[in-house]
């Protein structure tokens, strides 16, 4: 048997014993040879249909646009001079089925000449499983989103308030908390209607979650008309501030409220607490004392805010 045989031979065994497609190429993109997983994986029945059909297997472009002819040439150029290159790739199979896999290429002996092995990894699998991570993803986000107002909701804020102190207990870092209710909005929803009514709780979110400018500071639904704002490491004086801005955001949304005994706009009412995080902290401690504040103001005429410390 001559030399030249037992290199085919040799090529042959180790190019099957690979578990990924595998083809061998001339640097002019002709295909010499190819293995077992190279032919079951398209879908031929032999390997001279392989060798006969594969130039037949990738649509005239790539999925970025570029040529599918130029685009392996330049890769196979790499591979020659820098012995290896990687690419993704788009295959059509005769049933137009595209097929993406990521092709890489690396440059080795072929008796007295290099070839080209193109070592090709189906990645349908785990374009699937990525799929399923960000649909995965998607749906937990949604647990902490009110679908209504498209901002965070009562979950995410009871859980977001425990974890805020948790880590403002072992500074003695201060938090402040506002409740905040849309006064006479039962009044609303019977003269305007409750499609009105979730417009106008719509548009009061969007004011809301505006007014806040830090990224740790956030505004969720509490609940029906109510809402709830977390401002780690604010003060009294940071807290006010920022209450004073939203009762006049939305002022200035200017939503007819004509059955309001407060004033003819849509307002809103405010209770705020402030206090030190200690190790003992509760969240209910500070919801509760906001809450009594909204309480004041409502019964002080709403249309304001009211300030408590903790």
């Amino acid at each position: 048997m001559s030399r030249f045989s037992k290199d085919e031979d040799r090529i042959q065994i180790s190019l099957d014993a690979i578990p990924l497609s595998c083809q061998l190429w001339t640097r002019a993109y002709k295909i010499i040879d190819c293995n077992e997983s190279a032919i079951e994986l398209f879908g031929f029945n032999n390997k001279q249909e392989f060798i006969n059909g594969y130039s037949g297997m990738s649509p005239k472009y790539q999925p970025d646009g570029q040529l599918s002819y130029e685009k392996m040439q330049k890769s196979i150029d790499e591979a020659y001079e820098e012995g290896r290159s990687c690419l993704d790739w788009t295959h059509q199979l005769p049933d137009d089925t595209l097929l993406p896999v990521e092709i890489t290429l690396v440059r080795v002996q072929n008796n007295n000449d290099y070839a080209i092995a193109g070592f090709t990894k189906d990645v349908r699998q785990i374009k699937k499983m990525e799929s399923s991570i960000h649909r995965l993803e998607s749906e937990s986000e949604k647990i902490y989103f009110d679908p209504l107002t498209g901002i965070l909701n009562r979950r995410y804020f009871d859980e977001a308030l425990n974890r805020v102190l948790k880590t403002l207990s072992r500074s003695g870092g201060v938090i402040s908390v506002l409740m905040i209710d849309i006064d006479f909005f039962k009044n609303y929803n019977d003269m305007y209607g409750h499609n009105a009514g979730d417009n106008t709780l719509k548009l009061v979110a969007e004011a809301l979650t505006n007014s806040v400018t830090r990224a740790d500071d956030f505004v969720a639904r509490y609940g029906g008309e109510e809402f709830a704002v977390v401002l780690p490491n604010t003060d009294e004086d940071g807290a006010r501030l920022l209450a004073d801005n939203m009762l006049e955001n939305i002022r200035e949304l200017s939503i007819p409220h004509e059955n309001s005994s407060t004033a003819k706009i849509v307002t809103v009412s405010i209770g705020v607490t402030t206090g030190k995080v200690h190790p003992r902290s509760r969240a209910d401690d500070f919801i509760i004392r906001a809450d009594e504040m909204l309480y004041t103001s409502k019964q002080g005429g709403r249309n304001m805010t009211t300030f408590g410390r903790l």
